[in-house]
This record gives structure tokens, sequence and C-alpha cells, in this order.
């Protein structure tokens, strides 16, 4: 399920936004309401999306926060504004929000530009198809953070839940060595789309480290490198 982040100091406004993704688009959102707060929980949790008022405690307190989301790399954003001045607005336009929404905006008119907003390459990667028990699990693929070799089964971690399943590891990679995920280490696949960064020994993920081989951090080095 997609997570969503909605940044703005108008609480109904807010309430309004939840509201609306809830029941056209069944996504539960998080609701902050100043640029402080979202800062924290952006360095705490990942959203796929983020919608963000430009104008929030002072004038440029949004646009700050869009330039750090960049910056950090902590999601995708969209911007909410009423505002009508020009050096704000040409200031936005430099940034790289998926879409702009104008207040007042029509429910449908928001439903769409989230929609469109979370549709991206993602959707391409498709499903990882495998049997946990006595059922058939469809796994999006985007969703899979990395997998680890357990004896005869292996460990997949998703962005929801882990699974342990009775398959190998040389499986699950030839599944998904084609759609951005790499061997690390003989026994650890991981997705290189959330990497932050890595060094000869780790990978860091944003949640956690994991260790790196020797190939496995030639293998890193070549597909950011290349």
């Amino acid at each position: 399920m997609n997570k969503v982040l909605i940044v703005e100091d108008e609480a109904l406004i807010a309430e309004h936004l939840h509201l609306i993704l809830q029941k056209d688009l069944g996504i539960d959102a998080d609701i902050v309401y100043k640029a402080k707060a979202a800062r924290e929980l952006l360095q705490q949790k990942a959203y796929d999306l983020i919608l963000l008022d430009i104008h929030l405690e002072s004038e440029r307190s949004g646009l700050e926060l869009a330039e750090e989301i960049e910056a950090n790399e902590w999601g995708e954003y969209l911007f909410l504004t009423a505002q009508t001045d020009q050096g704000v607005l040409e200031q936005a336009r430099k940034m790289h929000p998926r879409a702009y929404l104008v207040k007042p905006f029509k429910d449908i008119e928001l439903s769409m530009a989230v929609s469109l907003a979370l549709k991206d390459d993602d959707d391409e990667l498709g499903n990882l198809v495998f049997k946990d028990g006595w059922t058939t699990v469809k796994l999006p693929i985007s969703s899979i953070r990395f997998a680890e070799a357990d004896g005869n089964y292996i460990k997949l971690f998703s962005s929801e839940r882990s699974y342990l399943i009775r398959y190998s590891l040389s499986w699950f990679f030839d599944q998904v060595k084609d759609k951005g995920f790499l061997k690390i280490h003989r026994a650890r696949v991981v997705n290189t789309r959330i990497i932050k960064q890595y060094n000869r020994n780790t990978v860091d993920i944003g949640s956690e480290e994991l260790p790196v081989s020797k190939s496995g951090y030639l293998a890193l080095a070549e597909h950011f490198e290349a």
C-alpha cells in the first residue's frame, strides 16, 4: 500500500485531503502541520508521496522543506498552493515536484494528481509469485527491500512484512536481477533503488546497514558508477 504524508498547516484542509485520499484511493495518510514536524518524520519513515503546502509557517517554509526533500531523497512530492506571488511561484517552478495543485481544487483533481504522481516505472516491475505455505503470494517486486539465504530457505524482506520461504537465493536473484537488484554477498541480494550510500563493508538502505562482500562492493561500484 502506498504511503503518503500530508504537510499542511490548515487543519481543515489537511483533514479534507486525508478524507479524499482514504475515500477515493484507499490511502490512510499521515498528517503534520509544520515543516519541523515533517522533517523529523521524514527522517524516520519512508513515503511514496508528500503533499506539501508551499506556504506553511512562512512564505519560504514549504520551499525550503522541498529543497531538503530533494537533497535527502526523502520521496516524491506534490505542491499545494494558493500563492499568487510570482516570485514565490517562480522559485517553485525551479524545483522538481510531481505536480502542482492550486487551491481551491476539486476532489477529483486531487485524486487524479495523486494517482498520476504515484504511478511510476515501479508498476512495470511486476510481481514475484511464490508459495508461502499453502498460500500463493503475488508480491510487488518494487516493494522488496532485500533477501537473505537461510539454510534451505530465504528470508524475503518487503516494505510491509517479511517472509521465510522454501526457495533458494539463486532462484530469487534469477527473478529480479534485471529489475534493479544486486547480489552484494553470497547470501544477500538488495534492491538498489533504496540504497542511500555504500562503502567497502556495508550498504545503507535507510532503515539498516547490510554487510557487503568484496565482490558485492565491486558490483555496487560498477552499478552506480557506470
